[in-house]
């Protein structure tokens, strides 16, 4: 399974997958374009761009629910954008994510897999990879998702990579730490350090269990503290739950419903639980909110699981590797476990995809045919890209700026509604500052959820004295409740249409017809 003393190291072993990496990556953003996906328009953008610019904390909920993710991550992107970078040089920011994670898992590849290691599988291997339905779809996007796959698959490369040469501190802090940093970033990277609790009780004798959990925790700990401590201590202080809105069942902060906000349109339940990877098979919206359709994940498990016989029936030859073998089956089953428990979003498999790819090609290349084994490789990699349908997430050509906002003038004593679920975030940040943005509804703000934070934005419109403005997406057709009209306000006039390049969108100026009563009382003094 590791490098065997037979087979000759690489002069260069990174050169191959290095160079595969990148050109495929490049090759996936050329051809797909732009992000411009929902949660880009709606919080990757705003958050940041509202902290820098010192208005997050005059705004209610402009971003919806995703308001208070955690937005370290984005603020390189949003100060990109902000400073008018081209939209394909911001890109290369966002895919430089995806290229770590494509290039540790093929340097994986070769390590689990070194006797057949060559030039042409690192290629059919790579296009294995990206062409999965969640990882091209994911690259040079804002989701995160290929930054969690790239502290994952780091820490896989280094937990085999370290098999017979470190000791159980040496190997497992790394690895701890590689995770920690990733899901403190994006905390559904959590099902991966889950992966790596269960790969540390296994990779190796017994008596280094202990030893090996405590590195691994000690790794992180740290890491998830550094990453994701100022974000869930300015949470705490702000809201009274350090995960806010999350798991509120558990911190009971008034500014939200006493539960857990999780989504759960795609978690599978009962015997469908257990047939994931073969409903993953078929074009279906079970998993994502686009069609997909994915081979990888069923014949990957598949591959792990040979890959893991093979070994047992060779232990004796192969002793010191076993641990690692059990390792990472291990890491990948339960992190699909969990995945499958908690989130049965597929994008979020983008590490375990990219595991699958390369199990199969390993597998493939040591089970060739004698004759004509290049073209039964590249046969395959073609059929698996082939069989695969990748759901779109929004997708523009590069512009520059990568997001163009032409709001008009506005009065500074201004007030701006949000009353939709679309997604108005990005707008939002380039509304002139000390001109604040109150959603009352959304998928988490709503006149019928009396929380403080609802009472407090409807007590902002209320009391506001100056203009009061409706940003929104403009309708196809009537739509079916005007929120606004709750709290006494109307249309007053023509609406003005502000020109994106993302979504069409109009100002609409709003006036007091009636007085309607409170919904909600007074908020309840801050903590």
């Amino acid at each position: 399974m590791i490098q065997s003393p037979s087979v000759m190291p690489s002069a260069n072993p990174w050169k191959a997958p290095s160079l595969t990496a990148l050109l495929l990556i490049l090759l996936a953003m050329v051809i797909q374009g732009q992000d411009g996906n929902w949660d880009l328009r709606n919080y990757h953008f705003y958050t940041p761009s509202a902290l820098l610019d010192g208005r997050f904390s005059q705004d209610i909920a402009a971003a919806q629910l995703q308001t208070w993710h955690n937005p370290t991550l984005d603020v390189p992107f949003a100060w990109m954008v902000r400073a008018g970078f081209p939209g394909w040089l911001v890109s290369l920011w966002l895919g430089l994510h995806a290229f770590i994670a494509v290039l540790f898992a093929l340097r994986l590849l070769d390590q689990l897999w070194p006797q057949h290691r060559s030039p042409l599988r690192t290629a059919v291997a790579g296009l294995t990879a990206v062409g999965g339905a969640a990882v091209m779809p994911s690259i040079g996007t804002t989701f995160n998702d290929a930054f969690v796959a790239a502290g994952m698959m780091a820490g896989l490369w280094w937990a085999v990579d370290s098999q017979g040469r470190r000791g159980a501190w040496a190997t497992w802090i790394p690895v701890g730490l590689a995770a920690g940093l990733a899901a403190g970033l994006k905390l559904t990277g959590a099902m991966y350090c889950i992966g790596f609790i269960g790969a540390a009780l296994v990779a190796g004798p017994l008596r280094g269990v202990p030893a090996r959990l405590l590195a691994l925790a000690a790794g992180g700990i740290a890491g998830g503290l550094l990453t994701a401590g100022p974000w869930a201590l300015y949470l705490w202080q702000s809201h009274g739950n350090p995960l806010f809105p999350y798991f509120n069942e558990w911190f009971s902060s008034p500014d939200a419903l006493p539960h857990s906000h999780k989504d759960m349109r795609f978690i599978p339940q009962g015997l469908n639980a257990l047939l994931v990877p073969f409903h993953l098979l078929s074009e279906s919206t079970r998993f994502s909110e686009s069609k997909l359709a994915d081979p990888r994940v069923l014949l990957g498990l598949s591959a792990l699981v040979a890959w893991w016989v093979t070994a047992w029936r060779a232990r004796a030859q192969q002793a010191r590797d076993m641990g690692m073998v059990h390792g990472l089956l291990v890491f990948v089953l339960l992190s699909f476990v969990v995945w499958v428990k908690l989130y049965g979003i597929y994008r979020y498999l983008f590490a375990l995809e990219l595991v699958c790819s390369i199990a199969i090609i390993g597998m493939l290349s040591q089970w060739l045919p004698r004759r004509f084994p290049s073209t039964v490789l590249v046969l395959s990699a073609l059929l698996l890209v082939g069989a695969a349908n990748r759901p779109g997430w929004g997708r523009e050509p590069f512009s520059t700026p990568m997001v163009d906002v032409g709001l008009p003038a506005l009065p500074r004593d201004s007030l701006v509604v949000l009353a939709q679920d679309h997604p108005l975030g990005y707008a939002v940040a380039y509304l002139p500052s000390g001109v604040p943005a109150i959603s009352i509804h959304n998928n988490f703000m709503t006149p019928e959820r009396c929380t403080r934070l609802q009472a407090r934005a409807e007590q902002r419109v209320r009391q506001h004295t100056g203009p009061l403005l409706l940003l929104r997406e403009v309708p196809k057709s009537a739509p079916l409740t005007e929120y606004y009209r709750a709290y006494g306000l109307a249309l007053g006039g023509a609406c003005q249409t502000v020109p994106t390049n993302l979504s069409r969108l109009e100002l609409c100026p709003l006036v007091r017809r009636s007085a309607t009563p409170t919904i909600c009382p007074a908020p309840a003094p801050g903590r």
